[in-house]
């Protein structure tokens, strides 16, 4: 803050460089949840180095079956109707893919 407790200035740091800047202005407008919350995929589907689950076009992961939408996916543009869409396209390709993969029998179907 400078005078009067008015903003004078931003300081930040590239995630993809590790680089500080400054930056000069008289406004902020905060954004929120920038940083993806996915640590407990870590492992399990492909993640970007940014943490982002890594989707194809229609929201499928590297893992067969599991899909992913929203502002924790590498779609670009993290905007809330964006997401709603992507959504949109995830549930459609899950929905697919259930009607579309076989499913054995249990096994206690088949000995009766």
């Amino acid at each position: 803050t400078g005078a009067d407790g008015k903003v004078n200035g931003l300081k930040y740091k590239d995630r993809a460089t590790g680089a500080e800047h400054q930056v000069a202005l008289e406004g902020v407008f905060v954004q929120i949840g920038l940083v993806p919350n996915t640590e407990f995929l870590r492992g399990t589907v492909e993640l970007s180095k940014f943490g982002e689950i890594v989707v194809d076009a229609k929201g499928h992961t590297n893992v067969p079956g599991v899909f992913a939408a929203g502002d924790c996916t590498t779609v670009p543009y993290k905007q809330i109707v964006i997401a709603a869409g992507d959504g949109a396209k995830a549930a459609l390709s899950a929905f697919d893919h259930l009607i579309r993969t076989p499913v054995a029998a249990p096994a206690e179907a088949v000995a009766a």
